[in-house]
C-alpha cells in the first residue's frame, strides 16, 4: 500500500521498525480474539444469526463520546446494575436486547422499520438515559437502511451476503458497500464485521482482514511515533478539537498504511494486531495512560519502543464510522 503525499502527515517508517520489533519480541501474547463471551455476543446461536447480530452492532459501532465544555465525555451506562463504556455498552445492550425482544431484533423487517422509541428501549440505560444518542440520527438511519437493504437483495439475511463473497474480502467491501453503514473508504466497520466472523468461527476469509482503524488505534499510532501529524494538526488532536473529515480520513489512511508495514516486518495478520490494539485500549487510556506510572508500565505489550507523546488525545470527528 503506498503511502503516497499527505499535507496531515507521514509515517515513520523507522518507528514501525522499532514498534514491529518489539511486537515480535512478544508475538506469544498476540492471538486472534474468538468474540465468545455470551454476555456480549450470541455465542450459542447458529451462523446466520451470529453474522446478522455483528451487522446490527456494527452498524452502530462508531461515536461513543460527546464534546461538553468540560472536554469530551465517554459514552457509559448502568445496564442491569453494571457498568460499561463505549463499545461493550453497546454490545451488552443488543445482547440484552435479542433475549428481551424473543430474537425479532435480528429480523430485517424490524430493523427496516425501527422506530425513535425501539431504539431507545434497546440502548437506554438504567436511568431510561441512551448512551448512545451522539450520533443518534446516523444509528437509526444506518439499522433502517440494513434491513431495507437486506429484505430487497438478501432474503433478509446478513449472512446471505457473507457467504456470495465466495471467501473473498475485496467482494465482501464490494457487496457491503452498498450498505450505508459499510460504505467507509477505507473499511472500518467492514473490516470489524471481517474480524468477528472469522475469529468467531463464523465465517473464513481467503484473505485476512486489515485492521479496522478507529479512534482507539489511530490514537495509539500517534502516541507511539508511528504516524506524525503535521504541528498544526497534531494541535488539534493535543486538544481534543474536532478535525475536519479530510485531515481525519488521511490520518486514518496513515494509520492503515503503517499497520500493513508492521503486518509486513512481524508476520501477524492485520487481524491480529487490530486485536491486540484495540484490547489495549484500556491501557493507552484518555488521559492518563499507564506508561505514566513506571509499577504498572510494562503492562503495556508497546513499552519500551512507543516513544510516549500521550498529548495525544482520542482523535475526534463527527463521523459514522468510528
Amino acid at each position: 500500500m503506498d503511502e503516497g503525499p499527505s499535507l496531515a502527515g507521514h509515517v515513520d517508517w523507522g518507528q514501525v521498525d522499532r514498534i514491529s520489533a518489539q511486537i515480535s519480541l512478544q508475538a506469544v501474547g498476540f492471538q486472534r480474539a474468538s468474540w465468545d463471551d455470551g454476555h456480549f455476543w450470541n455465542v450459542d446461536d447458529d451462523a446466520a444469526s451470529r453474522s446478522q447480530f455483528f451487522a446490527i452492532g456494527n452498524s452502530v459501532n462508531f461515536r461513543f463520546w460527546s464534546l461538553e465544555a468540560a472536554g469530551m465525555r465517554p459514552a457509559r451506562g448502568m445496564l442491569d446494575g453494571s457498568e460499561y463504556q463505549g463499545a461493550m455498552y453497546m454490545w451488552r445492550a443488543l445482547r440484552r436486547a435479542l433475549d428481551q425482544t424473543d430474537g425479532r431484533l435480528l429480523e430485517a423487517d424490524f430493523l427496516a422499520s425501527l422506530s425513535d422509541t425501539d431504539f431507545d428501549r434497546i440502548f437506554a440505560d438504567d436511568a431510561g438515559r441512551n448512551p448512545l444518542d451522539p450520533g443518534r440520527e446516523e444509528r437509526i438511519a444506518n439499522l433502517r437502511d440494513l434491513g431495507t437493504h437486506l429484505l430487497a437483495r438478501w432474503n433478509g439475511s446478513f449472512f446471505d451476503l457473507v457467504k456470495s463473497t465466495g471467501g473473498s474480502l475485496v467482494e465482501l467491501a464490494r457487496l457491503s458497500s452498498d450498505i450505508r453503514a459499510f460504505d467507509d473508504p477505507l473499511w472500518k466497520l467492514t473490516m470489524l464485521t471481517a474480524i468477528l466472523h472469522s475469529g468467531s468461527g463464523t465465517y473464513r476469509f481467503e484473505d485476512e482482514p486489515l485492521p479496522a482503524i478507529d479512534y482507539h488505534l489511530l490514537k495509539q499510532t500517534l502516541r507511539q511515533g508511528i504516524v506524525r501529524p503535521n504541528p498544526v494538526l497534531g494541535r488539534e488532536v493535543a486538544a481534543s478539537r474536532l478535525l475536519r473529515p479530510e485531515d481525519a480520513l488521511e490520518l486514518r489512511r496513515l494509520a492503515l498504511i503503517a499497520f500493513v508495514g508492521i503486518s509486513e516486518r512481524t508476520g501477524l495478520s492485520g487481524e491480529v494486531l487490530d486485536n491486540r490494539y484495540w484490547l489495549n485500549r484500556v491501557n493507552c487510556t484518555d488521559p492518563d495512560p499507564i506508561c505514566l506510572d513506571p509499577a504498572v508500565a510494562d503492562r503495556c505489550p508497546f513499552h519500551g519502543a512507543c516513544l510516549q507523546f500521550t498529548q495525544f488525545e482520542r482523535p475526534l470527528e463527527l463521523t459514522r464510522y468510528y
